[in-house]
């Protein structure tokens, strides 16, 4: 039930999705404890976007899971600002990054809750 979204008003082409959303991926279920067999990651690009009024670089992440401590969350945050730095160039200044937890009966799969 990890689940990361990344928009962003960068191009990411098309050889770079599949491989940016598996790194993603890995660092949202060795960020959150959980098997990655939960993790889902979505990828928007070349959004129309503006961060201090200004269209540069940026980026708005959304990192959702059932049960994400509170704790937790500069270490992440942290983590994948340098992430987001190495494989896409944004600068952490222009990146927010909202968490949000999740009760287990607010999550649904598989016709069910968690």
């Amino acid at each position: 039930m990890p689940t990361l979204i990344l928009n962003t008003n960068l191009h990411i082409d098309a050889g770079r999705r599949a491989d940016l959303c598996a790194r993603l991926s890995r660092f949202t279920a060795e960020a959150t404890r959980k098997p990655e067999q939960w993790v889902m990651t979505l990828l928007n690009d070349a959004r129309p976007m503006t961060f201090a009024g200004s269209d540069a670089s940026c980026a708005f992440v959304e990192f959702k899971s059932v049960g994400l401590p509170e704790a937790d969350m500069p270490g992440i945050s942290a983590g994948l600002s340098e992430l987001l730095r190495a494989e896409l160039g944004l600068d952490p200044a222009r990146v927010y990054i909202e968490f949000a937890s999740s009760e287990p009966q607010c999550w649904g799969w598989n016709g069910a809750t968690f």
